[in-house]
């Protein structure tokens, strides 16, 4: 029997049963199919229109009701692949392509996948840590975050390419597809920065084999690179010439738990020379998300991978100096106004990260 065929008698015995006196609903359950599906064909019964499905132009939908619920299943979980995904359905007996099932989840259901950020694992101490600098900061305003000098140092690569995911080219041909060459071992720069809602210090370039001790870290970075953007007394100009605070006899000097920041000289040094810091025993460890420098110097390498590949050290130097020069006040005003919501989710979440 043609499908149209047994269209029909379903549409017609539909309508008998409703003649009959049955309800709706009662006529989709004993014939299993959707109610909205009976009402259609009531409405048009009763207009007088004809009851026979008309064919259907154009290519037949591949993908299935089931197999898009299988897709679905897998969005929010690891190792969801397209092609594992199109081999699940091959194996349910609908052979697509994998093409087929990233059209699906991109055009239809609006998705896209992300590379899984890898963190630092999280000790029962640092929860712990994190829930109680939170439960300490809760009711910080924006405003009283922006009494906080934040500082951090960064590593920066020589050769470093681009997000593979983003690093792409569209050609006839992968002959047509210009390679991107790479180092094994490639030399790395290490910098040192501070900022605050309006400001920042410069940038101190950490000399190639310089161990950061707390020698180092006292006299060449605190001493000198630090305390000169403290001292700054012009109340205008670039990020790198205003001052750090409009009241800088009110900020709170942040640091993280690196061995050279959380060291008895050190400690010692920032008691006796800064108006106010938070001591080692403060800062909860492995909280790069409760930093809103480290979300700074991703927006700096991001500005240096926009140059290609660099090649020597001193260029890299000067490209990250340029990058870090360009930063426009908004951003460092957006970052720190990001704290309160920070501390809010770190509390939501039991201590766990904001990003997980």
């Amino acid at each position: 029997m043609d499908v149209r065929d047994h269209g029909i008698l379903l549409h017609s015995r539909a309508m008998g049963m409703l003649d009959a006196g049955l309800t709706q609903k009662k006529v989709a359950q004993d014939l299993n199919v959707s109610i909205s599906s009976v009402k259609r064909w009531s409405s048009l019964y009763k207009k007088g229109s004809s009851l026979v499905t008309k064919p259907r132009s154009g290519r037949p939908p591949i993908l299935k009701r089931a197999d898009k619920i299988v897709i679905s299943k897998s969005l929010g979980k690891c190792r969801q692949s397209t092609r594992k995904l199109a081999q699940r359905l091959k194996n349910r007996g609908n052979p697509v392509s994998h093409m087929c099932v990233y059209r699906h989840l991109t055009e239809s259901v609006g998705v896209r996948s992300f590379k899984r950020q890898e963190i630092p694992r999280l000790s029962q101490k640092n929860i712990q840590d994190r829930l109680n600098f939170a439960r300490k900061h809760q009711y910080w305003t924006v405003n009283d975050w922006k009494k906080v000098l934040w500082s951090d140092e960064s590593p920066f690569q020589l050769f470093a390419t681009p997000n593979k995911q983003n690093n792409r080219v569209w050609a006839k041909n992968k002959q047509d597809v210009p390679s991107v060459f790479s180092v094994k071992f490639p030399a790395k720069i290490h910098v040192w920065g501070m900022m605050s809602h309006q400001a920042l210090s410069e940038l101190h370039i950490i000399p190639q084999g310089q161990s950061i001790n707390s020698a180092y870290y006292i006299n060449q970075i605190l001493a000198k690179t630090c305390m000169e953007a403290v001292h700054r007394c012009r109340n205008n100009g670039s990020v790198l010439e205003r001052p750090m605070l409009e009241n800088m006899s009110e900020f709170i000097f942040m640091q993280n738990g690196a061995p050279a920041h959380t060291a008895n000289a050190t400690q010692k040094w920032c008691q006796d020379h800064l108006n106010a810091f938070w001591r080692k025993i403060e800062w909860p460890g492995n909280s790069p998300d409760l930093n809103p420098i480290e979300n700074l110097w991703g927006i700096v390498k991001e500005k240096v991978n926009e140059e290609g590949q660099i090649t020597r050290c001193e260029q890299l130097i000067e490209t990250v100096k340029s990058a870090w020069r360009d930063i426009s006040p908004s951003i460092l005003e957006n970052l720190v106004a990001s704290m309160p919501e920070r501390i809010r989710i770190v509390l939501e979440r039991n201590g766990s990260y904001i990003n997980r």
